[in-house]
């Protein structure tokens, strides 16, 4: 005896295997198969040949990865970019310090005072302490200084 299951059923599994798999990566990577299962549900409950309804979910999830790929990517990828939290600790680079440890270029070493933190510090030369500094830039959590004359 032979069990038939219609192709609406079939589409349905489709379209839940890809939903899964979407909800497992969140990365837009199966959402425009799921598109296409879903037109191919619709035209099977209209009575279309099983032909046209496999043609019609290709040509959709053709075009929905296409969407996809060029216009919806792009703004998701850049949302979820702007939901970097911000640490503030460059609001130091530009400010004046003052050297509380010797800055040894050499061994690397160094520690400065700006904006009432301490930061290590390095320089292409040696600063003595009390020096002035300017903080040019951050490198992981060292500050690069350079003496102000």
């Amino acid at each position: 005896m032979l069990l038939t299951v219609p192709m609406w059923v079939i589409w349905l599994i489709l379209l839940v295997i890809s939903l899964i798999i979407e909800a497992a990566t969140m990365g837009l990577t199966t959402v425009w198969c799921a598109v296409g299962c879903l037109v191919g549900i619709i035209l099977d409950l209209c009575h279309v040949d099983v032909m046209i309804q496999i043609i019609a979910m290709i040509v959709v999830t053709v075009i929905s990865f296409v969407i996809c790929i060029i216009w919806i990517k792009p703004m998701v990828d850049a949302r979820r970019m702007g939901k970097i939290q911000p640490t503030n600790a460059d609001r130091v680079i530009g400010h004046e310090g003052v050297v509380i440890k010797t800055i040894d270029p050499m061994a690397g070493k160094g520690q400065i005072k700006v904006d009432g933190q301490i930061w290590s510090a390095k320089c292409e030369v040696s600063v003595e302490e009390g020096k002035k500094v300017r903080v040019l830039s951050l490198e992981g959590v060292k500050a690069v200084v350079e003496p102000i004359a």
